[in-house]
């Protein structure tokens, strides 16, 4: 292989490396458990968009709403979060997703959270 074409390789590779964005949002889906007789759904859903770095949050109700209780209602919730709060602190990975989970479980009204095969991934 002649040294230019090489060289030229080696400028891509390089290039693409420090191109390369820094991993900042995630996604992650769970099964979220709620207490319906303790507060409304969409104040629920109001404090989990409330917490530090989550930016959006969707759910589906998987069973339909005239079949399931009240005090363990179901819904599957899919959470943004972006790292920009805790890159400014000292960092962002995927292990902080547990620290988000936690604040989602001291929601009142949030019985679990727990997270779906597909669980975090990267946006």
């Amino acid at each position: 292989m002649k040294t230019n074409i090489l060289q030229s390789l080696i400028r891509e590779q390089l290039k693409k490396a420090l191109n390369e964005e820094y991993q900042d949002k995630y996604k992650m889906v769970g099964t979220l458990i709620t207490n319906l007789d303790i507060r409304p759904q969409k104040e629920i859903y109001s404090d989990i968009r409330a917490l530090p770095g989550i930016t959006t949050i969707s759910s589906i109700e998987p069973i339909p709403y005239n079949e399931q209780t009240l005090s363990s209602f179901r819904s599957i919730l899919t959470v943004k979060v972006d790292g920009y709060p805790w890159i400014t602190k000292g960092g962002f990975s995927k292990d902080k997703m547990k620290d988000i989970i936690s604040s989602i479980l001291k929601v009142p009204g949030v019985k679990s959270f727990n997270l779906n095969s597909d669980g975090v991934t990267s946006i």
